[in-house]
């Protein structure tokens, strides 16, 4: 695959001509390391400078998975995955990382723009997004690219929607067999734990709650399904990147239950890998609140007693007026909130120490 990140020889990088549709079609489906193609979001892209480029990308009117209650809004959650893939598809096309090379991503954030939920409404089209790219800390050895930040920002219709970065780290196959070990290729994932209550965390289907209960109100496991036909799209040897942003999504929600929020702003640092063979622990702590509509919750995904992903989201009500009221209770009779089997029991002290390496 060549590169194509040097100048050209007669003059910078050109601008999109008018014949270039940046949404005609996806995109390889092996340049964002899918399996289906039905889950390829870019759908175009053209090197605007040396560490500069410009992607097309378009999110179906409703997606299977990656979904809102009422299906009014897009979900904030496809910004996440969408950066991930924007990430993969300039390794590969834009820095000629060859194909069967592992990316990590180290860290992943992303927050909507000044419209909110608004730039992300649901129209009788799909979501046809721009998404400008620019790179930093790019870092090669031997004319292969090692890692890079990506930082991106997000329009629609010319509006802009939100921005978002990642950190990636790309990893010869010799050197990941050599760090993940032999063992994990023949790891088989023990079946997944019984699911919490799919409304409690803002899912419709029990197949897509990743949360199982445990004694603790804010502890829960991590429930791995390696046949989720979109978190698991392709075999993995460890639990990917966007099941932990599912869970911490998931988590937050069942925090804030039965108010439905959604992730407006998340930030995730990914210390280490998740292996499918062994129990994970999701733990989450409301974090003080600049005002009572935005709610920052903190996740913590814990295995063998060691971190391994710190996530950060800021949740603000799916619903209801933008001066708070919302977040006051309503007169007159409400209808119990449903709770899980050990919901009541004393809950743990909270989560620790505060800081989190951000991921922008």
């Amino acid at each position: 695959m060549p590169l194509i990140v040097e100048p050209d020889a007669h003059g910078p990088y050109a601008h999109p001509g008018p014949g270039y549709d940046f949404h005609e079609r996806t995109v390889s489906r092996h340049l964002v390391h899918r399996a289906s193609v039905s889950e390829v979001f870019l759908t175009g892209w053209q090197a605007t400078g040396p560490y500069d480029f410009l992607l097309g990308a378009q999110w179906p009117r409703l997606h299977g998975f990656y979904r809102l209650p009422g299906d009014r809004y897009h979900d904030p959650v496809l910004m996440a995955e969408t950066i991930r893939q924007a990430g993969l598809l300039i390794g590969h096309a834009g820095f000629g990382v060859p194909r069967g090379h592992h990316f990590v991503m180290e860290d992943l954030s992303y927050a909507l723009g000044p419209d909110g939920l608004r730039g992300l409404a649901i129209t009788s089209e799909p979501a046809s997004l721009m998404l400008a790219v620019g790179c930093q800390d790019v870092r090669m050895r031997d004319g292969r690219l090692v890692s890079l930040r990506v930082h991106i920002e997000i329009s629609r219709d010319g509006r802009p929607v939100g921005h978002g970065s990642g950190q990636l780290r790309v990893i010869a196959p010799s050197s990941y067999a050599r760090l993940r070990g032999p063992a994990r290729q023949a790891t088989t994932p023990p079946r997944p734990p019984a699911p919490t209550a799919p409304e409690l965390v803002g899912r419709a289907q029990p197949a897509d709650v990743v949360l199982s209960p445990t004694l603790r109100p804010d502890t829960w496991l991590l429930r791995t399904d390696a046949g989720h036909p979109v978190l698991f799209d392709h075999e993995l040897d460890h639990v990917p990147g966007m099941l932990v942003l599912e869970a911490a999504r998931q988590a937050a929600q069942r925090l804030r239950h039965p108010e439905p929020v959604v992730p407006v702003e998340l930030v995730t640092s990914f210390d280490r890998y998740i292996e499918l063979d062994r129990p994970c622990l999701v733990q989450a702590v409301r974090e003080q609140a600049p005002d009572g509509r935005r709610l920052p919750v903190r996740v913590l995904l814990v295995q063998d007693g060691r971190t391994a992903a710190d996530c950060r989201l800021l949740t603000e009500p799916l619903e209801g007026p933008a001066d708070g009221s919302a977040d006051r209770p309503a007169e007159g009779a409400t209808v119990p909130a449903r709770r899980e089997p050990f919901d009541g029991r004393p809950a743990g002290p909270g989560l620790g120490s505060p800081r989190l390496p951000l991921a922008s």
